[in-house]
């Protein structure tokens, strides 16, 4: 069932102008039927009272002379009044003293005829009236009157009042189609130009208003919009073509720099680490004493250069990686292989580093874990990342690395009890260049670069890493990886 509210303006003014009409004249007809009533019940009751005070008179003289045969005779004058069915005079005690019954009418009770009010019924219409003479009652007579024809007269005035309350319904249907059209043909070109806008974004469309009512108001109004959303379009267009040469033109330079930093790392790869390597080499064999005993200052010293240059290097390597990370050039290799080797060889190598610090590093591995098919380079990249990111961040307590199966997928959580993560540090850390400690005092080294490097590595190995870090308490970093890698190849 449509609800009045969804109906159009239309259909509602004019289903308004109809039930206002309808009220109307129900009203109308009810007062006119009651009027009717009133009047037929009015009439009756004069009538009755007329006739039974002619009666009355014409009865005084057998009630005073107790003569039944002149009361009988007066009341055998009723036949000439056809809607008389009953009457009957009773004398000053109360007694019955004459009746009358129109031919084919049975007898008529009458009721207490010392109570005067008249008595309605929808058939017949009871009267009774007092006879005085000089001021003192010498009885009483009662009128019955046949009332049916009255309610047909009243069917009658109903029919009438029907058909004027039809006409009158009609009428004021084609007087309502008429009037709304004032109100609601503005309205309706309102809705039906705000639909074409919507749908097409055509903004010169304009609504024509004939009215100076607020209609015309809201017309007017609607146009003066439609105008300014118009300029401001043909605005809009004018800045976003504007940007548009503008975005190509930073597009073009952008895509210029863009190769003269590849270039530059590609010179970089091999003017920097090629040096570097030169000077961790030596460093080694002077370490080692091949080329002539060292005292121990100058071993302290040694130690330094070459500590300072294998991080230097990884520093370098990590902007290579992600550099060709960023720019799609990084190409990975799908092989198969057992990950729990692959995670006893992380932990084994970089459990020295742990245990100088006096932490414990240590791993949990189910036991019946299948062969994984992905980098095992790529993949050892992220856990030494991940494993030595603990590490650094962890004054005391313990690193645990545990594997577990999930289904179609493989999760490893590595789980420490260092100085965890601000929750509001915990969307950024993932950003290239970004450090949880970044000021200038800051006590921990690092680029910025471990953890955009493990994100973006794992999900080219088609996998996710997330973390869990409570600040104080520690932090597990979890990655999760399918057991067959999607195929994804890429130019290095």
């Amino acid at each position: 069932m449509i609800r009045f509210r969804h109906l159009s303006i239309k259909t509602k003014l004019i289903s308004i102008q109809l039930i206002t009409t309808f009220f109307v004249l129900v009203l109308f007809v009810g007062f006119f039927l009651f009027i009717q009533y009133r009047q037929a019940e009015e009439a009756s009751t004069g009538r009755l009272s007329a006739l039974a005070e002619i009666l009355g008179s014409n009865s005084v003289a057998a009630l005073m002379f107790f003569d039944n045969d002149a009361a009988e005779d007066v009341l055998e004058s009723l036949t000439t009044q056809t809607d008389i069915l009953n009457a009957i005079i009773y004398d000053h005690n109360g007694q019955l003293f004459a009746t009358y019954d129109k031919p084919g009418v049975p007898a008529f009770p009458f009721a207490d005829v010392s109570d005067a009010s008249p008595v309605v019924d929808p058939e017949y219409f009871i009267f009774t009236q007092k006879i005085v003479f000089d001021k003192l009652t010498v009885g009483w007579i009662a009128l019955r009157l046949d009332s049916s024809y009255k309610k047909h007269q009243l069917i009658g005035a109903l029919r009438q009042s029907l058909f004027i309350f039809m006409v009158g319904l009609f009428l004021a249907a084609l007087l309502s189609i008429r009037v709304q059209k004032s109100i609601s043909d503005s309205i309706l070109s309102l809705a039906k130009i705000t639909q074409e806008v919507r749908e097409t974004g055509n903004y010169s469309l304009r609504v024509v208003g004939k009215s100076r009512d607020e209609i015309g108001t809201l017309v007017e109004g609607f146009n003066a919009m439609m105008e300014k959303i118009s300029h401001n379009e043909k605005h809009l267009e004018d800045l976003v073509n504007e940007r548009t040469i503008e975005l190509e033109a930073a597009k073009t330079k952008a895509e210029e720099s863009d190769h003269l930093k590849s270039a530059f790392l590609a010179s970089m790869s091999h003017e920097l680490r090629t040096p570097l390597n030169s000077i961790i080499g030596f460093s080694g064999i002077l370490l080692q004493e091949m080329a002539g005993p060292l005292n121990a200052e100058q071993k302290k010293q040694l130690s330094m250069v070459k500590s300072s240059s294998s991080h230097l290097l990884d520093l370098i390597n990590d902007v290579l990686d992600i550099s060709k990370i960023e720019s799609g050039r990084l190409q990975v290799y799908e092989e198969s292989f057992k990950i729990d080797l692959l995670i006893i060889m992380a932990v084994s190598t970089l459990r020295p580093f742990a245990e100088k610090k006096g932490l414990t590093l240590d791993y949990e591995i189910p036991a019946d874990l299948p062969k994984i098919h992905s980098d095992k380079r790529r993949l050892e990249q992220v856990l030494i990342n991940l494993i030595n990111n603990a590490i650094k961040f962890t004054d005391k307590g313990s690193i645990k690395v545990i594997c577990t199966r999930e289904k179609n997928s493989l999760s490893i959580a590595i789980m420490d009890t260092g100085m965890g993560i601000k929750e509001s540090d915990l969307e950024h850390i993932f950003q290239s260049f970004r450090q949880v400690d970044s000021g200038l005092d800051r006590i921990r080294e690092g680029s910025g670069l471990g953890l955009a490097i493990c994100k973006r590595l794992t999900e080219l190995l088609g996998g996710t890493v997330t973390v869990e870090s409570q600040l104080a308490v520690g932090s597990t970093f979890t990655v999760v990886l399918p057991f067959e890698m999607e195929a994804q190849q890429s130019e290095d």
